[in-house]
């Protein structure tokens, strides 16, 4: 079985990093893949940088108005061609061997009438210099883990509504055409920061999810990336939902609509969301751009209003009764105590 992958680069501007992700593409061992780079209007010239790899897998297209990150993704997935689609950064590293892994695992389960919707692997976080940043970036989230194999619809819901960031990134991750036939868009724009993992929770009720534990992407942790920006913005504005909160919402009325929640993962993925709240709770109350007790107060009212059981868990009640009452000095100094340890506070 041929698997042939689109890759496609939403670009604006990122001319410093655009010929890392290009070489990596044409380092693949797996020759089966076209690499679509959609520009968002830059001011650098892209065009005379993509002309400068004369190889016919590669189609630039600039389009004439700039729009959002997220529109722009998805104006130029509509261009692709090929059955797997899989979305690169301009920063992102793809592992000479990444595509081939993916396609034999593609190949191994539709030899057994397996058809999966999405298949994805593991990455490695690294600074701009290329080392390790895995805790620069998950100052606020411990970093989960998922065993290799194939997960269902109920398995991948809970797996993504778990606290803790992801260890896969959407670079390493392609979904079938078919299922982007029904999805109803690539991303949802309004989903601000999470995006990819709010995308990722909709293919998965249309299909089972392979994954690769192994990292095979580079993700580059930037100081001048968009999602710290966001980030703060959600913090800032006090927004109705958290990042990772809205995107398990919309996720999960997609999964209840095709009808795999049962009311036990319901009420799993709902807890999960207002123990979101209670996270952003403290951080209104350590990081800048919070709000103090007052921001905290009012994420802990909404953690009851969408599980009101969720203090029924001792750590859940003594983390809010610390955001409430807790000096933010003590706060500080508690959450880089946990972090030394590499623990999640």
């Amino acid at each position: 079985m041929t698997v042939r992958f689109s890759v496609f680069i939403p670009i604006f501007n990122d001319a410093r990093w655009l010929p890392g992700a290009v070489e990596s593409l044409l380092a693949q061992t797996h020759g089966e893949w076209e690499l679509v780079i959609g520009d968002n209007v830059s001011s650098e010239d892209i065009a005379e940088l993509v002309g400068r790899y004369p190889d016919e897998r590669i189609v630039y297209h600039r389009w004439p108005t700039h729009v959002s990150f997220a529109d722009n993704a998805n104006r130029t997935i509509g261009l692709c061609r090929y059955e797997w689609l899989q979305y690169l950064s301009a920063d992102d590293r793809l592992h000479p061997d990444c595509l081939a892994r993916m396609a034999a695992r593609v190949g191994d389960l539709v030899d057994v009438g397996v058809v999966p919707a999405m298949v994805l692997t593991g990455c490695q976080r690294l600074d701009e210099r290329g080392f390790a940043a895995g805790a620069r970036q998950h100052q606020t989230h411990r970093l989960n883990s998922i065993a290799d194999g194939l997960y269902d619809a109920r398995e991948w819901l809970r797996i993504t509504a778990k606290p803790g960031a992801q260890p896969w990134n959407i670079g390493s991750l392609a979904i079938s055409r078919d299922v982007l036939s029904v999805l109803g868009g690539y991303f949802r724009s309004e989903m601000g920061l999470a995006p990819d993992a709010e995308m990722a929770l909709r293919v998965s009720a249309y299909g089972p999810v392979a994954y690769l534990a192994e990292p095979l992407l580079d993700y580059t942790v930037r100081d001048d990336s968009i999602s710290s920006g966001l980030f703060y913005r959600n913090l800032a504005g006090n927004a109705t939902n958290t990042i990772m909160g809205g995107a398990l919402l919309s996720g999960l009325a997609v999964h209840e609509d095709r009808g795999t929640v049962s009311r036990t993962d319901h009420d799993y993925v709902t807890r999960m969301v207002a123990e979101s709240h209670v996270g952003r709770a403290l951080q209104h109350r350590y990081l800048p751009g919070g709000h103090g007790r007052r921001g905290a107060l009012r994420d802990i009212r909404r953690a009851l209003l969408i599980s009101p059981g969720v203090f029924l868990s001792a750590r859940q009640l003594l983390r809010a009764l610390v955001a409430i009452v807790a000096p933010s000095s003590m706060i500080r100094r508690t959450k880089a105590y946990f972090m030394r340890r590499g623990r999640w506070f």
